[in-house]
């Protein structure tokens, strides 16, 4: 491949992978480029990490782009399951959790490295935890830390990953090129298959069975409990007769408790509060024959989306029987919910409009610079929202309601949940790893 064929992109994709060489394992001599995608993040493009690829002559492959798809999620897939080397980088440029999504990629990763013999490296930015400040990205951050511990600590796992700490390119690329040569000259072997069906078999003989209700916490909206509290019933019913262990995260002591680190506004004071819950429902997961993992429409939770990922390659070396589902997320629906509610009369004026708006969510910065038509248009949005004639995800991004913190947040679920539904159909419909976990998308 010529220099300039070096980057592979969602666009150039389908006419470059049939140009790439393969590894005596099968894979595609190419490094996947994870991670960070929000549009600060710009250590793909950093001319001491290209160079380095350059010099070496190893391709690589570049998800971010301006416009991002939930299309693209499958591309992202097919390179995350074919590429010899994978790079997982998360940054926050201080954005207040913008890439945070990139974790719940890095567990599916992990989890194909260690089926397909694929390496992987994960790359952290300097004061990670402390440029957090929302709780939900902090409890995804250290779903990250504990799960690197453990797999560090787990003799089942070991060599499996890289971690890279800090901000040095260039050499996160030089571990990335090293890797990909030791993939062509003495490549990784992938897990032993047949002995996780074996011990997956000896586990559907433990009697009592212990199944374990995690996934999903709670819905984001009081107007959907009852759904929610529906499906968790129907999910729950078939395990709570005799002969079953039935345990369910969403309720007592443990579920009350997480209301704690998400109350306190210290960074680090809530990363250790989380630790520490993540480590106890972590030993109930660890010691369940059988996880069931609903990550319901109705819900908002990233961590639960997170931790799939981390699960299965625990899974892995367990025998444990996982049955997911990702049920589709609303981002309207959800903006429904979460922005105030405001009425205001069809003949009202610009003031009142603004007033408005901001009560809504729209904040006073955005409304400093917005023009009257962008003003009537959001307003007319927003009394769309509430009623039948809702409004496309496209419209609403981009009108004032798209630069809301409401919206950022509605959109960063999507991209998880479209990232983590593409990866996990991708392994799922992998023929090589029959009876690994079950999937749906409905409960």
């Amino acid at each position: 491949m010529t220099n300039n064929d070096l980057i592979l992109t969602p666009a150039t994709w389908p006419g470059q992978k049939d140009n790439l060489s393969r590894t005596p394992t099968d894979l595609l001599n190419l490094v996947g480029w994870y991670g960070s995608t929000h549009s600060a993040a710009m250590w793909r493009k950093a001319t001491e990490f290209l160079a380095v690829f350059q010099a070496e002559g190893v391709p690589g492959f570049d998800p971010q782009i301006d416009s991002w798809d939930p299309s693209f999620a499958a591309v992202e897939a097919e390179v995350m399951a074919t590429a010899s080397v994978i790079i997982i980088r998360l940054e926050n440029n201080e954005l207040l959790n913008g890439s945070l999504g990139s974790i719940a990629e890095t567990g599916l990763a992990l989890t194909s490295a260690a089926l397909r013999g694929q390496a992987v490296i994960i790359s952290i930015e300097d004061s990670m935890l402390t440029s957090l400040n929302d709780p939900g990205a902090i409890a995804q951050y250290m779903i990250l830390e504990m799960f690197v511990q453990e797999i560090e600590t787990n003799p089942a796992l070991g060599g499996l990953f890289q971690l890279h700490r800090g901000d040095n390119l260039a050499d996160l690329a030089q571990l990335a090129c090293e890797a990909a040569q030791q993939q062509i000259n003495a490549p990784l072997a992938g897990w032993n298959y047949p002995n996780f069906l074996a011990k997956k078999d000896r586990r559907q003989q433990n009697y009592p069975r212990r199944v374990l209700l995690g996934g999903s916490s709670g819905p984001y909206a009081e107007a959907h409990r009852a759904t929610f509290e529906q499906k968790k019933k129907h999910l729950a019913a078939p395990y709570t007769g005799e002969g079953y262990a039935l345990k369910i995260l969403s309720e007592g002591a443990i579920a009350e408790a997480w209301h704690i680190p998400y109350n306190n506004t210290d960074p680090l004071s809530t990363g250790l509060g989380m630790r520490t819950l993540l480590s106890i429902e972590s030993e109930y997961k660890k010691e369940a024959d059988q996880l069931i993992l609903p990550i319901m429409a109705e819900a908002a939770s990233k961590a639960a989306a997170t931790e799939i990922g981390f699960l299965l390659l625990y899974g892995l070396t367990t025998g444990q029987e996982i049955n997911i589902y990702l049920e589709p997320f609303d981002p309207i629906d959800y903006l429904r919910h979460t922005l105030a509610e405001v009425s205001f009369e069809a003949d009202a004026d610009e003031k009142t409009l603004r007033r408005a708006l901001r009560h809504a969510g729209v904040s006073d910065a955005v409304l400093a610079t917005a023009t009257q038509a962008e003003v009537i248009e959001t307003a007319n949005l927003i009394g769309a929202l509430h009623r039948a004639e809702t409004p496309t995800f496209k419209q609403v991004k981009q009108s004032l309601l798209g630069q809301t913190e409401a919206f950022h947040a509605a959109d960063n679920i999507r991209r998880v949940r479209a990232l983590v539904q593409a990866h996990l159909e991708k392994l799922h419909g992998d023929p090589r790893y029959p009876n690994f976990f079950t999937y749906a998308t409905q409960i």
